[in-house]
């Protein structure tokens, strides 16, 4: 039997993101696209027979001012803020707003998204524990419900992010300029758009010295697996900094060295990544870490505006290093 085709098929064809294809079926494309795009998904919806969900089109017409916010841990202080500037754009527009926290849990992600979907929200902003689930992504689109991702990509829909890979470049060049030369790294999942464009950055500034990484440990961006990667990864000889892919997994290895009774930074150089500046509890500890601030409120009211907007782009804000204490010259 054939199969049948679906958004994704009609977005691939006509060249254009899945958000672009969802405007057309929903008649939402004045103002907000070219004649000449709008005519390519229709042609691509002809060539292909797709056939969109007519009950759900109908459906979305009628505006509820909801709007979804899906997170991997809302305990986390990044997502918290993260969810505070989405609501405040989303209050000044007269959006309320439902809190989702898939608690790193592909499956009860999905179930989110479907009860989102269900609740006819007007729009989701999503931030992805890996892979996320594409059939729900699709029901969710052809319904007319649009999406942005903050943080974490999936190709074809708008993403408000910082370049992470250059950040990790110039935090990694900065300790390598420090004199550190045996450096292991606490990395995201393989499956975060994120932790891999961290990891790139933090290997090819170690490649522009003629290094490699001592050690590569895999965590979940979370204190305990920051605790226990450091665990094995300082019983490799002669590790002389650790660079962690948050915050988070950043303290839970300066937490290791404090238990086996390395002095930070005289025995061991660390820095994370995620710096909060609204809540900047790298500052709490001495000494103070050595980190990437990124803008997570921004990042929350950019895509909130993105969302309410309806424009179908993405958007990178900047970062700022912070030369903490946990490093030094060696």
């Amino acid at each position: 039997m054939k199969k049948r085709s679906d958004i994704r098929d009609v977005a691939a064809r006509a060249g254009v993101s899945l958000s672009t294809v969802s405007r057309v079926l929903n008649d939402r494309t004045e103002n907000h696209m070219r004649p000449e795009t709008r005519e390519k998904v229709l042609k691509a919806i002809r060539d292909l027979n797709y056939a969109p969900v007519k009950a759900a089109q109908t459906l979305r017409r009628l505006r509820t001012k909801m709007l979804g916010i899906v997170v991997p841990d809302i305990t986390n202080l990044y997502f918290t803020l993260l969810a505070r500037g989405i609501e405040s754009i989303a209050f000044e527009q007269g959006f309320t707003t439902l809190i989702c926290d898939s608690n790193h849990q592909s499956e009860r992600e999905t179930q989110y998204l479907d009860m989102l979907r269900s609740e006819d929200v007007e729009g989701i902003i999503f931030v992805p524990v890996g892979k996320a689930d594409g059939n729900s992504l699709d029901a969710i689109l052809d319904q007319g419900i649009r999406v942005v991702l903050v943080d974490r990509r999936i190709p074809n829909l708008p993403t408000v992010e910082v370049d992470n890979y250059a950040a990790s470049f110039g935090l990694a060049e900065y300790v390598l300029n420090l004199g550190y030369r045996k450096v292991a790294y606490i990395a995201g999942p393989e499956d975060v758009s994120t932790g891999e464009d961290r990891l790139a950055g933090l290997s090819d500034a170690l490649a522009s010295k003629g290094l490699t990484p001592v050690a590569i440990c895999r965590g979940d961006f979370t204190f305990e697996s920051g605790y226990s990667c450091a665990l094995s990864v300082l019983s490799e000889t002669g590790v002389d900094a650790i660079l962690a892919a948050n915050d988070l997994m950043a303290f839970g290895a300066l937490r290791a060295a404090e238990e086996l009774k390395k002095s930070v930074p005289k025995d061991l150089g660390v820095a994370g990544f995620d710096h909060v500046p609204h809540v900047p509890y790298a500052t709490f500890m001495h000494p103070e870490l050595t980190t990437v601030e990124v803008p997570i409120y921004e990042l929350g009211q950019k895509a909130a505006l993105l969302l309410i907007d309806e424009k179908d782009e993405s958007i990178k804000l900047p970062t700022k290093l912070i030369r903490g204490g946990t490093c030094r010259e060696q």
